[in-house]
């Protein structure tokens, strides 16, 4: 195998369309972390002038080891099942490294442990990828003690599949809730970079509620210039009152329409007094739901926006990479509007995969994301848990002070610039 440098457009046309392709192998990252100190590489791995697989290498320098530590985010882009090719082109990259006086490189590829279902179960009879674990230790990986980027992910399968047959597989409150938001009108659209402080007001209140760490303004700054708009969606969910109202109105008069013809059928026998009773407290129930809405919204602003969020549409996945609902809003379940018309788009536009993003290990009962993981698994995808970080030590020595000095902001929850 010979190993090549690769520009650029090279490099994206071949990972932006490779299985595990990632927004975090290609050009555009690597734009992002050169803003921050980093160097980014493109390599390919050719066998008889044929591209076998590829790798940005992200390259670090450290003076407190006296040497520059690599990282491969969610790479390589390589068939791992093949055990000869994954040790002839983890040579190369040794050999590579060796030459930019490298003293370990880390990686965490974009593999699945195992097929998994909605609820995170082991699918019995499904992809079971235990033995690339093996190639990997093969090929002179060890298994790293920490995982930069989530592990824990969850995600909807679109390929070959409708909008229709997507929202079949949705849970019924889902589809319940996005069903009545239609009916009252909301609706979600592209939003300017101007109003990102509207959206880190929604980030700063996610971050409370996980006790997560976020990002700040430059990192999001930085990232849309990177990735451009091409790549960056950043979208509101919102309201125009005076529709909400006048769609309240059409439902209420549809009830009265319906209880009217409801009374005439059972002045003329056509049901009995158990249905009709039934379906006269449901009447007043869903009367009561319309006047109580209305009230609602008529205290409201004229447009109102209830939540934003930032997606990263390239390679295979549309990805909600972060967002939420502003906290006064958030009974009117609008964040299941914002991801239905996103999953629309994603089929659209054929993306392979919607990813509805981090939801933290579903097999650790203090797993602060467990409520995320619930609220996801309403949107029917699958759980996907990734095989973790290995590294691939050039230096010990230096591998073991350099684990000390990794700079944790390589991840995406706590990129901080």
């Amino acid at each position: 195998m010979e190993l090549k440098i690769l520009t650029k457009k090279e490099f994206d046309s071949y990972a932006l369309n490779h299985p595990l392709g990632s927004f975090q192998q290609s050009s555009a990252w690597g734009k992002f972390m050169e803003d921050d100190n980093f160097h980014a590489y493109y390599v390919g791995g050719f066998v008889k002038d044929n591209i076998v697989a590829v790798t940005m290498l992200l390259s670090y320098e450290s003076k407190q080891v006296n040497g520059r530590i690599f990282y491969a985010p969610r790479g390589f882009l390589i068939d791992y099942k093949n055990d000869s090719l994954l040790k002839s082109f983890t040579n190369c990259i040794k050999n590579f490294i060796l030459e930019k006086h490298g003293v370990f490189l880390r990686i965490d590829p974009y593999v699945l442990v195992c097929d998994r279902d909605n609820n995170g179960n082991i699918i019995k009879g499904g992809i079971s990828n235990d033995f690339i674990k093996s190639n990997l230790t093969s090929a002179s990986f060890i298994k790293s003690e920490v995982d930069i980027q989530p592990k824990w992910l969850n995600r909807i399968n679109l390929k070959g599949k409708s909008i229709d047959d997507i929202f079949t597989n949705f849970s019924s409150k889902a589809r319940q809730i996005i069903r009545k938001n239609e009916k009252l009108g909301f609706k979600v659209r592209d939003l300017s970079f101007d109003n990102l402080d509207s959206f880190l007001k929604v980030i700063d209140n996610e971050s409370k509620k996980y006790n997560i760490l976020i990002p700040t303004r430059a990192f999001y700054e930085d990232l849309r210039n990177s990735f451009t708009s091409e790549y960056v969606k950043f979208k509101e969910v919102y309201f125009e009152k005076e529709e909400i109202i006048k769609n309240i109105n059409i439902e209420i008069n549809n009830a009265i329409s319906k209880k009217e013809e409801r009374i005439r059928n059972y002045h003329n026998s056509k049901m009995t007094d158990d249905y009709f009773i039934k379906k006269e407290f449901d009447y007043r129930k869903e009367i009561n739901r319309l006047n109580n809405l209305k009230e609602y919204f008529n205290t409201c602003d004229a447009i109102v926006s209830m939540g934003y969020y930032l997606y990263i549409t390239i390679g295979n996945e549309v990805i909600a990479f972060q967002g939420g609902i502003l906290p006064k809003y958030s009974k009117l379940n609008a964040s299941y509007t914002m991801h239905y018309e996103m999953i629309k788009y994603a089929i659209n536009n054929k993306y392979k995969y919607y990813n509805l993003y981090e939801i933290g290990d579903i097999t650790n009962k203090n797993n602060k994301l467990i409520n995320s993981f619930n609220y996801k698994k309403n949107f029917g995808g699958e759980v996907v848990e990734l095989i973790g970080t290995y590294d691939l030590i050039i230096d010990e020595k230096k591998w073991m002070l350099a684990k000390k000095y990794f700079p944790k902001y390589l991840g995406v929850k706590t990129i901080f610039k």
